[in-house]
């Protein structure tokens, strides 16, 4: 399934590289696209253990949070 969310503290490239990889973290993950204030990515995890392993990863990032987690497919 492809996954969107909306994060906020993202104000460079460094930023968006770190988000990207952070993501490509997920267990089961790939496709992952970062973009100013988005990002989506498919993932075969069931979306409750997607909103999981989001919250566990942007814990570990201060001053990055996410909202709106959204499955696309």
């Amino acid at each position: 399934m492809r996954y969107q969310i909306e994060i906020k503290g993202m104000h460079c490239h460094g930023c968006l590289n770190l988000i990207k990889i952070s993501l490509e973290e997920l267990p089961q993950t790939d496709a992952v696209a970062v973009q100013e204030g988005k990002a989506e990515f498919a993932s075969d995890l069931e979306p409750a253990n997607v909103k999981e392993r989001l919250d566990q990863i942007f814990t570990e990032l201060p001053g990055y949070s996410y909202s709106n987690l959204k499955g696309t497919e």
